[in-house]
């Protein structure tokens, strides 16, 4: 099995009975007192994505490479920047390595472990960063793309550097991420030295004259449509063609592709504690594995136990950890007077909520009413499976805290209009969900209340058509409040 996988399945029943305090895991994130977005981690939960990617890099020639998150990984996207690579790019031998999700820290780590391995690619084009605007500074993700632009430089000396400015993100030019992406771009722009690296802020070419973000353009107001795309190529096709131009192609007669133990001998073992991917033929969201880049959210959350015990539950994603943000005046006003832990953690999906409920974020608890909201993660998976995988969730809630109640919830709208592909899916597996309501689950679906009478979402009640704003807050413990007053009656007025 390659370096690149991870340990043997045999292992899983060992591992399960680890406690979270005996589970020493390979550096995920940074030690205390280093900026997250400066230090090389591993995206273990993509780490077969990125191995296929090394193989397929040395299965042909490769002269130009696109790297950074999902906005640059979508350009493989067939209803995105698919048609676009295979015809202007395709032909210049490119590779897409980027890795939805991903942050500098991510691509510094894959840099260190074999990317640009044994490759002598003519032009890399980075745009990475805006996963890290919610966790690091300015300045912070500045140096992290930094590290990157210099690791590019050392590894490749003779491959030119394209370094983009962050897009812009969200419908208005006052919104808080415009600010930052422009502070960001600011230090970024000075990398440029007319020699090595080109740096080019092309986000202007995105945007209304009024500075506003258009569905049309970027319907989730994050990743580019295929106009989007179009208006990306057209931008950066000057660059490209003096860099990487089709004339100069490596031809493709008479490449070796290596096999993998052949990428890099020198390269370090990863041996981690638990699977990181269900095996071949099990469905992922039925198959628990630890969001192991937020490791130290789930260390977090075990700490949090010590100054329980708690009586109220919340559990979920970045839908329910952001009552921590957006929520966190409705929070204390309408649940100050509980004891409350808020479990979630930002891009769980409902493996990673199973395997957390199964490794002790429950541990010595057992509250009157247990919150959960899970699935939107999982967005595209197979409905079935993931709402399989929400049915192992409830039964472990059920078997750790004996006297719970569980209010589940139907997945949130996202999207902006009611015909979007995601809102069917939701509204598929929610229909499951209801099944899944007994004496010790309530099932509640409160999707409606955030949408207007056509069905459209709007960027006041989520300004990102996916996480609430204070006023979606609000009308989430509105919802609820009736299932709160039967389990703590009076607890708001406290």
């Amino acid at each position: 099995m390659s370096r690149f996988l991870f340990p043997v399945l045999v292992l899983l029943a060992v591992c399960l009975n680890l406690r979270a305090d005996d589970v020493v895991w390979p550096p995920v994130v940074p030690p205390a007192g280093t900026p997250t977005a400066e230090y090389p981690a591993a995206r273990t939960d993509q780490a077969q994505y990125f191995h296929d990617h090394i193989i397929q890099a040395h299965s042909h020639p490769v002269d130009l490479i696109f790297d950074g998150d999902s906005i640059t990984d979508f350009w493989q996207a067939g209803d995105r920047g698919g048609p676009l690579l295979q015809s202007l790019y395709g032909p210049r031998n490119v590779i897409d390595y980027a890795i939805s999700g991903d942050r500098t820290e991510h691509v510094l780590w894959r840099l260190q472990h074999g990317e640009l391995q044994g490759l002598h690619p003519k032009l890399a084009m980075l745009m990475i960063g805006t996963n890290n605007l919610g966790e690091s500074s300015s300045q912070e993700i500045a140096d992290g793309i930094t590290k990157i632009v210099q690791t590019y430089r050392t590894q490749c000396p003779d491959m030119h550097v394209l370094l983009l400015g962050i897009f812009p993100r969200a419908p208005s030019p006052t919104d808080p991420a415009r600010a930052k992406i422009k502070e960001i771009n600011a230090i970024i722009s000075k990398l440029d030295d007319g020699d090595h690296v080109t740096y080019l802020d092309i986000g202007d070419k995105f945007l209304q004259p009024d500075g506003t973000l258009t569905a049309d353009i970027m319907p989730d107001f994050l990743h580019p449509s295929a106009k989007g795309y179009q208006i990306w190529a057209d931008a950066v096709q000057p660059v490209i063609d003096k860099y990487c131009p089709l004339a100069q192609a490596t031809p493709t007669t008479g490449f070796a592709a290596l096999t993998p133990a052949q990428i890099d001998p020198t390269l370090p073992t990863m041996t981690w504690p638990f699977p990181m991917n269900a095996p071949a033929g099990t469905p992922a969201a039925l198959f628990p594995i630890p969001h192991a880049d937020w490791f130290w959210r789930f260390q977090q959350n075990i700490d949090k136990l010590k100054q329980g015990p708690y009586d109220l539950v919340f559990d979920g994603d970045s839908i329910t950890d952001f009552w921590q943000g957006n929520g966190q005046d409705v929070l204390k006003q309408r649940y100050g007077g509980i004891k409350l832990l808020d479990n979630a953690i930002s891009g769980d999906q409902v493996q990673h909520v199973l395997w957390r409920a199964q490794h002790g974020d429950l541990n010595g608890q057992n509250p009157k009413l247990i919150m959960l909201l899970i699935g939107t993660n999982n967005c595209g998976q197979d409905v079935k499976e993931v709402a399989g995988g929400t049915k192992l969730v409830l039964d472990e809630y059920k078997k750790r805290c004996p006297d719970a109640h569980i209010l589940l919830l139907g997945v949130f709208p996202r999207d902006p209009l009611a015909t979007s592909g995601a809102r069917m899916w939701i509204k598929n597996l929610n229909a499951i969900y209801t099944t899944y309501a007994d004496d010790r689950v309530t099932y509640m679906d409160i999707g409606d209340k955030f949408l207007q009478p056509d069905g459209t979402l709007t960027a006041d009640i989520m300004p990102d058509f996916l996480h609430p704003s204070a006023k979606g807050y609000v009308i989430w413990a509105d919802a609820i409040q009736p299932v709160i007053d039967k389990y703590f009656p009076g607890a708001a007025a406290k």
